[in-house]
Parts: structure tokens; C-alpha cells; sequence
């Protein structure tokens, strides 16, 4: 994810301080570039690495945060369940990249205005973090 955010911060100005419609359509081809090097890498990541390879589901957690900044949830929510689902198999409960997976999701239904499916993932991530401490 942060890799995603590096990428967006660094090549796309604010919201509030667009100001003319080329702007935006520049703000808008840089969420296009980043989605297309994202599904790119991750078609490739298929090809050659195991279905839980660490970089395959890293890769489906940046593509489902950039979608989810996109408002294109139905996009986001398989891949980030994806990774969620896999880094708590590979790298167990309380994995810091598996916590990351994890709000991220849980972001998404809030933003996607899901709120039972929110709280259904919060009180799981409560639960695991209840068994770490």
C-alpha cells in the first residue's frame, strides 16, 4: 500500500486544489497508470509465483486500495478479502502486512457504506488481537 500512496502523493495533486479540467484529467490518467503497472505486475506475480507468494498478495492489497480511492469497491472487496484471507494463512493473525490487509478492509466497507460487513471484520481483528496480548 504505501507503495501505491508514494506513487499517488507524489504525481497527483489534492482534490481541493484542482483547478482547471486538465487537472483532473491528469489526476485521473495517474490512478489509470498506477492501476495498469498494479494489474501488470499482479498478472505477471501469478505467473510465476504460488498462489500465497507474499508479492502476489501484496500486490492485490495496493490494486484494492487504489480501486477503493477510485469508489470501485465491487473491484476492491475480492481482492482485498484475497489478501486478507492469504496473508493470515502465510504469515498468521497478528503479521503486520496481515493487520494492513486487514483495516484496509475493513475501510473499505466503511466507505462503501457496509457497515455490518465492517464490524463482522473488526470483531474478528479484536479477536485476534485479544489472543496476541
Amino acid at each position: 500500500m504505501q507503495a501505491v500512496q508514494q506513487f499517488l502523493s507524489s504525481a497527483i495533486p489534492k482534490w481541493n486544489r484542482l483547478q482547471s479540467p486538465d487537472t483532473f484529467k491528469d489526476f485521473l490518467k495517474r490512478y489509470k497508470e498506477a492501476e495498469e503497472l498494479l494489474t501488470t505486475a499482479l498478472d505477471g506475480r501469478q505467473m510465476k509465483f504460488s498462489l500465497y507468494h507474499p508479492a502476489i498478495l501484496e500486490t492485490k492489497n495496493d490494486l484494492a486500495v487504489l480501486y477503493k480511492e477510485q469508489k470501485k469497491y465491487d473491484k476492491a472487496e475480492p481482492l482485498l478479502v484475497e489478501a486478507v484471507e492469504g496473508r493470515r494463512l502465510k504469515l498468521g493473525d497478528t503479521h503486520p502486512q496481515t493487520l494492513e490487509s486487514w483495516k484496509n478492509l475493513i475501510e473499505l466497507y466503511e466507505a462503501w457504506d457496509k457497515m455490518e460487513k465492517a464490524e463482522e471484520w473488526r470483531v474478528k481483528l479484536k479477536q485476534t488481537e485479544a489472543v496476541k496480548e
